[in-house]
């Protein structure tokens, strides 16, 4: 199971996630609390969370429409994703994801 870190602040929470599961739902499953207005459709951009740079060539690049979303995000930066929209596997053990 790949270990993601949520940080959120100062604090820190570590959590196994699910290989298929998107960021989002690992956070819910464990107690950190991400938002996700839409309920995972990538439409509203209140899960969003900067990835750590060292992992950002695992991911899959971002969709056009959540590139969209990203875009008119008034605190996005060019790590920037959406939880909903990031799908866990064994490539990403170990990320660290900051939740603004």
């Amino acid at each position: 199971m790949p270990k993601i870190i949520f940080k959120h602040g100062t604090s820190t929470t570590e959590v196994e996630a699910l290989n298929g599961e998107t960021l989002l739902e690992a956070a819910n499953r464990n107690g950190v609390k991400i938002f996700g207005g839409c309920g995972g459709a990538g439409v509203c951009g209140t899960c969003h969370v900067v990835i750590d740079p060292a992992y950002t060539s695992k991911l899959k690049p971002a969709s056009d429409s959540e590139a969209d979303v990203l875009d008119v995000l008034p605190n996005a930066a060019p790590l920037s994703r959406l939880a909903c929209q990031v799908v866990i596997s064994d490539e990403l053990d170990g990320v660290t994801v900051a939740v603004p």
